[in-house]
């Protein structure tokens, strides 16, 4: 191998280690303890926002957001797949090493009777916050304002009889609406996705779309349709 190639090849190892995985804005993770479904949904101005969460079938999800970690995402990753305690998850993740003062954190999962956990680092960016319920939870950063939380939130309570990738689409949609992510104004996204868990088949599916030129149309609204068309 030429000599330039291999130092091509280091610079784009050195790229990857350095560079933040996504930088996300609000996101929406859940679980149905009654199917055992487990899903995410997130948005975000940024070009690719779908990197931020990961789903452990059978067990629950994890979301690492703003300066988003893929090796905190991991850690929470392999724990979870052995069964440790929630908040030994969430403070495995939250490690210094993590750089947790520039992160979001959520974590959710099957085991009944534990509420979901999400932390917010000190330095992330306004608006930020979250809101959780018994079997969900909805975060974000630099978004317009606590409406987007708020809103999510409520539309995902508000339709508890429907699917739960139904309600994960709808709770994106209603942060969309809300506003959204504050830098990009009322496009409000460049980039959304859903995840779901089907126990029944044991796949995981994923729906995304990601690279809109800011200024473009809003990515939850095409996501909306490319969701409501696979569900028809």
């Amino acid at each position: 191998m030429k000599k330039n190639n291999l130092q091509n090849i280091k610079l784009l190892f050195l790229l990857m280690i350095l560079t933040p995985y996504a930088n996300a804005t609000w996101s929406i993770i859940a679980v149905d303890r009654e199917t055992g479904g487990i899903g995410i949904a997130g948005a975000s101005c940024t070009f690719d926002v779908q990197g931020i969460g990961s789903i452990v079938p059978g067990k629950g999800a994890i979301v690492v957001q703003a300066a988003s970690s893929y090796y905190a995402q991991m850690k929470g990753v392999d724990l979870m797949e052995q069964n440790t305690p929630i908040e030994d998850i969430l403070k495995a993740m939250a490690s210094k090493e993590f750089k947790p003062e520039q992160q979001q954190y959520g974590v959710v999962v099957l085991t009944s009777g534990t509420t979901p956990l999400v932390q917010s680092g000190e330095s992330i960016a306004d608006w930020n916050g979250s809101k959780i319920d018994e079997d969900f939870a909805v975060l974000g950063n630099i978004l317009v304002s606590e409406e987007v939380i708020n809103n999510a939130y409520s539309k995902f309570n508000s339709i508890r009889d429907q699917p739960l990738s139904v309600r994960l689409m709808s709770s994106l949609k209603a942060g969309e609406e809300s506003g959204g992510d504050k830098r990009c104004g009322p496009q409000y996204a460049r980039s959304a996705f859903i995840s779901i868990y089907d126990p029944k088949s044991g796949a995981i599916v994923k729906l995304s779309v990601y690279g809109i030129e800011k200024g473009g149309r809003p990515a939850v609204t095409i996501l909306e349709s490319q969701f409501e068309k696979l569900n028809k």
